[in-house]
């Protein structure tokens, strides 16, 4: 029997007053104490953490040796920004992936605000190479201490001219951060009150 107008209204009221459940509260119940969920977003069926981003934001931090120049760093930093192919800035996986080409959105180094030698070097993109950021913050670090000049960066860019990798050694991985994925159509709810 067709349902009538009145029953309709009471079940979308109910509806209305059901809200979700408290998932960062529950997942931060059972996670370790150095592991905390901020938020969540409800997504499609189709959604990848990894293929559906838009932008993602690296950080690398490193502590700034007295020799260092900063400025040059920067400059050749922002030699990256724009699309390029990046074939010398990252290690070969021809089995997989045959475009070296990426494009840089932006590319800065950032004073850490707690400490006067921290800094950490911040690059966007939409998408990256395997080791890409570790192969820029070497080539860099090789720039601040007057061991490579900035124009490294545009030659190194400049993949007919130079064809073969430099064989310049990894930075170390342990001071890359992921900082931040973007997403298209996509809002966060925070419940910052049951974090811990």
């Amino acid at each position: 029997a067709p349902k009538s107008s009145k029953e309709d209204e009471s079940t979308v009221r109910i509806q209305k007053e059901v809200s979700e459940l408290p998932y960062a509260r529950m997942l931060n119940n059972v996670l370790p104490p150095t592991i905390r969920i901020l938020g969540w977003a409800p997504v499609s069926e189709e959604f990848s953490a990894r293929f559906s981003a838009t932008t993602r934001t690296y950080r690398y931090f490193f502590v700034r040796r007295p020799h260092w120049n900063l400025e040059i760093m920067e400059k050749a930093l922002k030699m990256l920004v724009g699309t390029h192919d990046f074939s010398n800035f990252c290690k070969m996986d021809v089995e997989k992936v045959y475009n070296f080409e990426r494009r840089i959105h932006s590319a800065e180094i950032v004073a850490q605000q707690e400490s006067n030698d921290v800094y950490y070097f911040q690059i966007v993109g939409q998408a990256f190479l395997w080791h890409q950021i570790r192969c820029i913050v070497s080539v860099l670090f090789l720039v601040g201490r007057g061991l490579e000049e900035p124009s490294v960066v545009d030659e190194l860019l400049d993949v007919k001219s130079h064809p073969g990798k430099p064989g310049y050694p990894l930075a170390p991985e342990l001071p890359l951060v992921l900082h931040e994925c973007g997403f298209h159509n996509l809002t966060l709810g925070y419940d910052m009150q049951n974090m811990w």
